[in-house]
């Protein structure tokens, strides 16, 4: 009884008495008996094993352990992030229906849901799948596309504008939980990740545009999404799960994000870039692997991971961006604004189109109108104005709208204007309304200088240089029987495509999709140009409207080829990509609106929205000047930081092996948010377009994390600074952030009165408040 009694101990005492307990017995188990010593003990009097203890001690630790570990989880996954998406959503719908007008580019993007609700075509620089999603929320609004959406006008009482505004907005607010998620995934600690999410919510230029009817919201929440969906392939690839479920569905999340992107704005491929880029350097890690161990099994899981890549994050995203092209022509069925840059057969499918078939077979004394195939799909165009250099003869351009400077007359050597137009024949083409001939001059071209100049110019009876031959290419067939027999040597509008060789140069008559500066007011730049390759398209042309009095109309209604979905997706991107192009700054004129990319960073000029008179409610456009200028010290920072890393690597005192889990961590909390930062940014410098502040909203979503990079790496993992000063310096700059976007709210929730009421919150002199 000796034992018992030593040994015996009460229910009620605290776990540091029965672990001491536990650990001396140790050295001598014997039997032992619990017996009750109080009332608030109810005990058995069985045998209990020093085992026993042990299991009960590991059991009730594991229960608070699990049950911590719960609420813990509880908070970061659910709790956190309402909070944060709840503030994100107040700041942003508050006040959104302010201004009853249309502000700066609602006129641009309105009237494109406008044109999908009336199934008009139009057409625009930008994919379709943004502007489709304008117009599934005016669908929502009950708004039947009948408001002009011009700059300044005000909404009609009718209009419910304040859902549409609403459902872009939804955009923006979701980018805050998304930047959260990803900041946990990523490992950051709490300070940091409360400290990125702050600075996405209260940035204001995303806050600013995500109340208006816009894209940038749209653009913003998609590039945010392709990179949430990199950090999850990241997690999954550093720890070799990349071809287990949770990486199947991680890459296909990825591709259709970036697919989306994509198809909102042509620089959403500047984060699939990103990806691009961490995807190819991750499989040249895996073929040196793969060499490093010469096993037939490491071949094939490698050849799968080509194969998982290639079908999610090429093909996927392909597939997205056709599907959206394939809506926007099913659902835009009638004629529309937009006739003028799309090609024939598209055009004469459409409800409503103004095409003049006229005769099926072009001849001599045909009035026509020639549209291009190429880079520039617009319509051959003249007018009355010369080449400031070259031949400064008159100018031959692309023009992508119908008017009487697109007329031809075909003209034969002979006169003879009851002759049909075959292949192989030589003409001549006269510009109607100045009487001068189309042209080519062995002198350099506007811009493509290795290629010759084409003009018009008067004809001299003994000039070769204005006859042209016409090689006949192919001929789309009409699905009517009453058609199908026509001379496949015969030049037919519509259906014929052609091309046009300088008798005299022996080079071809061919766009370049490039445009004209201010004196070819931007207009497609024409060329002639040597073509080894008669499937050369940029030298493609065909006959869109035909009159010729002299020659019978046919019998019944031709009935135009059905346009093929393949051929109209290419022609249509490279129309985009010439209208892109010729978005260049005019020098000769100041844009109040535009500025250079070197502004962005620090904020030297920001953005008048909209009117600025006393009555109205005025928008500036400028970002939060905390999160961009600490962003952008942050920058330059990290890269001192990176150089001090590779000096250390340098002097071997870090490891940079790729099974070491701190360069993983390194990878994705530092390397990719600031690339993903260099690649929305750096193209901005190179590209000659005209440029604004709001371009720099993804590349400043980068620059946040990486300023959390650098809070996490020199305060949060900081081992010499006490937690009590790291909470401080964390309070600090949540205050900074908030502060910094509530001295400056009016200019996102808008200013009435005069503005000399604001200029206090002018706080550098290139700011136009």
């Amino acid at each position: 009884m000796q034992n018992h009694s030593t040994y015996s101990t009460s229910y009620s005492h605290s776990n540091k008495v029965l672990d001491n307990n536990v650990k001396s017995r140790t050295k001598q188990p014997s039997p032992t008996y619990i017996s009750k010593t109080n009332s608030n003990a109810d005990l058995t009097n069985s045998p209990t094993s020093d085992s026993d203890i042990d299991e009960i001690i590991k059991k009730t630790s594991k229960l608070q352990l699990s049950q911590n570990s719960k609420r813990k989880d509880l908070i970061i996954k659910v709790i956190n992030p309402l909070i944060l998406t709840a503030i994100s959503a107040f700041v942003r719908i508050h006040k959104i229906d302010a201004a009853d007008r249309v502000i700066w580019d609602e006129a641009h993007f309105g009237k494109f849901g406008s044109h999908y609700l009336k199934r008009e075509f139009y057409f625009d620089v930008h994919p379709p799948l943004g502007k489709l999603l304008v117009a599934l929320s005016g669908y929502i609004a009950g708004y039947k596309g009948d408001f002009a959406f011009e700059s300044g006008l005000q909404y009609p009482e009718t209009m419910n504008y304040t859902v549409m505004r609403i459902f872009n907005c939804m955009f923006g607010i979701l980018v805050t939980p998304m930047a959260y998620r990803t900041t946990v995934l990523l490992g950051f600690s709490q300070y940091t990740c409360w400290f990125i999410s702050l600075m996405v919510i209260f940035e204001q230029m995303s806050l600013t545009l995500s109340k208006f009817i816009l894209l940038d919201s749209m653009l913003l929440f998609f590039v945010v999404f392709t990179f949430f969906g990199l950090i999850n392939l990241h997690n999954l690839i550093s720890n070799n799960k990349e071809m287990s479920l949770s990486g199947l569905k991680w890459f296909v999340i990825t591709g259709i994000s970036i697919g989306c992107v994509c198809s909102v704005k042509w620089v959403g491929l500047f984060v699939t870039a990103l990806v691009g880029i961490y995807t190819v350097l991750n499989l040249i890690l895996g073929f040196y692997k793969c060499i490093a161990s010469n096993k037939r099994s490491s071949w094939t899981s490698y050849s799968q991971q080509w194969a998982l890549r290639i079908f999610t994050l090429i093909l996927i995203p392909s597939i997205i961006y056709m599907l959206a092209f394939k809506v926007h022509f099913m659902t835009l069925n009638h004629t529309g604004p937009g006739d003028g840059s799309i090609s024939t057969l598209l055009q004469a499918s459409l409800n409503g189109n103004t095409i003049q078939f006229g005769p099926r077979s072009a001849a001599g004394g045909s009035t026509v109108s020639l549209r291009s195939q190429g880079l520039s799909p617009n319509l051959l165009h003249s007018h009355d104005h010369t080449y400031p250099e070259g031949s400064q003869e008159q100018q031959v351009t692309t023009y992508g709208f119908k008017d009487d400077n697109n007329d031809f007359l075909i003209e034969y050597l002979d006169q003879d204007n009851s002759k049909f137009v075959e292949d192989l024949d030589t003409i001549r083409l006269k510009h109607i309304k100045t009487g001068n001939y189309l042209n080519a001059n062995a002198v350099g071209a506007p811009i493509s200088k290795a290629h010759y100049e084409v003009s018009c110019s008067n004809v001299n009876q003994f000039d070769d240089t204005h006859e042209w031959e016409i090689e006949i290419q192919s001929h789309e067939l009409s699905p009517s029987p009453h058609f199908i027999n026509e001379s496949k040597t015969g030049l037919h509008p519509i259906s014929t495509n052609f091309r046009l060789k300088h008798k005299k140069l022996g080079c071809y008559l061919a766009t370049t999709g490039k445009s004209l500066p201010s004196w070819g007011y931007q207009q497609g730049e024409v060329i002639c140009r040597y073509s080894l390759f008669s499937k050369d398209k940029n030298t493609w042309w065909n006959i869109e409207k035909h009159v010729n009095e002299n020659l019978p109309l046919p019998e019944i209604d031709y009935v135009p080829p059905k346009p093929k979905f393949w051929k109209e997706f290419i022609l249509l991107n490279y129309g985009m990509m010439a209208s892109n192009s010729a978005l260049i700054p005019d020098y000769d004129k100041f844009d109040k609106l535009s500025s250079e990319w070197w502004e962005w960073p620090i904020l030297n000029t920001g953005l008048r929205m909209c009117g600025w008179g006393e009555s109205e409610i005025k928008y500036f456009l400028i970002g939060n000047p905390f999160v961009t200028w600490f962003s952008t010290f942050s920058l330059g920072l990290f890269v001192i930081y990176l150089l001090f890393k590779a000096f250390q690597y340098q002097r071997q005192q870090l490891n940079y092996s790729t099974t070491n889990k701190n360069n993983y961590d390194f990878l994705g909390q530092g390397i990719l948010p600031f690339l993903g930062w260099a690649f929305n940014f750096i193209p901005f410098i190179l590209m000659g377009r005209v440029k604004y502040l709001h371009h720099y909203v993804p590349a400043l979503y980068f620059a946040i994390f990486v300023s959390g990079f650098m809070m996490e790496r020199l305060v949060g993992q900081n081992k010499y600074i006490p937690r009590l000063v790291k909470t401080f310096v964390y309070a600090v700059l949540y205050i900074l952030v908030v502060y910094s976007y509530w001295y400056l709210k009016d200019l996102s929730l808008g200013m009435e009165g005069s503005s000399k009421l604001y200029q206090h919150m002018r706080l550098l002199n290139s700011w136009m408040i």
